[in-house]
């Protein structure tokens, strides 16, 4: 793209089974990326990599240990400087639009935010073999997380406004009327979870959304996913929907009996990817907890962390 300069990319280490699953945090959620790590390697020994936005060198040197790849972040010279200076974090935003240049040895390539974790390693697969063919895998924000599919301002009786996430986030950014009324009522792509092949022709049409938005909404947070739903409902680029087990922010259900959340929707299966989204508090501290309803009619005090959860389910399956 004109005025768009691409800096090369360092060679990285070969990706051997051509799969790898990413993340990124700074300092304050290291102990996240620790727990997720863990809860994929309870199910598989699949590469992982971290982007490092503000880890201290003993964390870095404690990834590199458990045979973890550190990368750099990328920053694509349309970000304004002062959006990194106030947040260096939100550099992990900005980098998931160029996870196909940043590991060119991979072919497919699954990102997890740093505050989810894997209950069943079957919804890794399933991300995967989503996302071979070239499709982009991702849940959509519909079903259990919400009554409503949309928010909405009732102004008189007949005329409402759409305050949907895609709605606002479009406007924030000064995209055209056309644009905004075609992605409003569509439902939010939530950029936690997703998996793409590297050679998806959706990556280019992301980052020249990329280009376009970064400079105009003054802030990295969330411009992944609208770049995602503008590429899906306006460009038309092919996507694979999976159900919200695979990318669960709740409600919360616990099942008793395995000592393992469920999902709301009968017949409650295991929830396949933990998102721990909005879950301020219990990301900061194992003893900060909540009380959900359980599957068998009772209510459990729980905190929904891996080092937490693994617990309770070995404590539910003991002899």
């Amino acid at each position: 793209m004109a005025g768009m300069t691409v800096i090369p990319f360092p060679t990285t280490p070969e990706c051997m089974d051509r799969r790898i699953i990413v993340t990124g945090c700074d300092s304050a959620y290291f102990v996240l990326v620790v727990e997720l790590i863990a809860s994929v390697r309870a199910h598989m020994a699949t590469p992982i990599a971290v982007i490092d936005c503000g880890m201290t060198a003993q964390q870095v040197a404690s990834l590199h240990q458990q045979g973890i790849r550190v990368l750099a972040p990328y920053i694509p010279d349309y970000t304004p400087q002062h959006i990194l200076r106030r947040r260096p974090s939100l550099g992990i935003n900005i980098c998931k639009l160029w996870l196909d240049r940043m590991l060119p040895d991979c072919d497919l390539i699954l990102w997890l935010d740093a505050d989810t974790w894997v209950q069943d390693g079957m919804a890794i697969e399933r991300l995967f073999a989503a996302a071979n063919s070239g499709t982009l895998a991702i849940v959509p924000e519909i079903g259990a997380k919400r009554a409503d599919l949309l928010g909405v301002r009732w102004i008189c009786p007949g005329w409402m406004q759409i305050r949907s996430f895609l709605y606002k986030n479009a406007t924030r950014a000064r995209l055209s009327f056309a644009i905004r009324r075609r992605i409003g009522a569509k439902p939010l792509l939530n950029a936690g979870v997703f998996c793409l092949h590297r050679k998806a022709t959706i990556w280019p049409v992301l980052r020249r959304w990329q280009e376009m938005i970064l400079p105009r909404r003054n802030t990295a947070f969330t411009q992944d996913q609208l770049c995602m739903a503008l590429a899906v409902y306006i460009d038309g680029l092919p996507v694979t929907f999976l159900d919200n087990s695979h990318n669960y922010l709740g409600p919360w259900l616990l099942d008793e009996t395995t000592g393992q959340l469920a999902n709301l929707f009968f017949p409650h299966p295991p929830v396949g990817i933990v998102h721990m989204a909005s879950q301020k508090a219990m990301r900061a501290a194992l003893e900060n907890t909540m009380s959900v309803p359980t599957v068998q009619g009772g209510q459990a005090t729980v905190n929904l962390r891996y080092g937490a959860m693994r617990l309770r389910r070995a404590a539910a399956t003991a002899p």
